[in-house]
């Protein structure tokens, strides 16, 4: 078992994406955060942009994963509205007390990634390790991979006690 686990939700598939690169190359386990509300109807876009504007919290299925086994969560989340993701948002809320040394990442279709980032550590009352954003337009380019192999850069840095980053 991997002593890192990435954890993320996805609606459009894109947060998925960048997961699954960060995970594999911090050879981590990985968790998606299920949302028990059906977004991928004509309601659900709406609805999730008006949890984003209001800070809501929707409701997840458990976690597979005890975060008690593992020293490192990182936490990835796409931006709705300029803000975090509801399902997101429950989950740091749910898991507080189980998170100890967090990372965080972001996908953004246009802006809010720095707030969301932020929304995320104070949920989580926890200061990230190391953090990034990418945009929907950075999807499939070498921006992207500079920018994951930065974040894993910055987590085994900092894993290895050599720098501490501040938020």
């Amino acid at each position: 078992m991997s002593n890192t686990l990435v954890v993320y939700y996805s609606l459009t598939g894109n947060t998925r994406q960048i997961a699954e690169a960060i995970a594999a190359a911090l050879d981590a386990d990985l968790e998606i955060i299920e949302d028990t509300f059906n977004r991928d109807t004509g309601l659900g876009r709406p609805r999730s942009a008006i949890e984003g504007l209001l800070g809501l919290r929707s409701s997840i299925t458990p976690p597979r994963h005890d975060l008690s086994e593992y020293d490192l969560v990182v936490v990835g989340t796409p931006v709705w509205a300029a803000r975090l993701s509801s399902p997101v948002r429950a989950y740091l809320s749910q898991q507080r007390a189980s998170l100890e040394r967090v990372a965080f990442f972001c996908t953004q279709g246009g802006i809010g990634g720095k707030w969301a980032l932020q929304n995320m550590a104070k949920i989580s009352g926890q200061r990230p390790i190391a953090r990034v954003i990418i945009s929907a337009s950075q999807l499939n380019t070498p921006a992207t991979e500079e920018k994951i192999a930065q974040f894993v850069s910055e987590i085994s840095i900092e894993s290895r006690g050599e720098i501490r980053w501040e938020f």
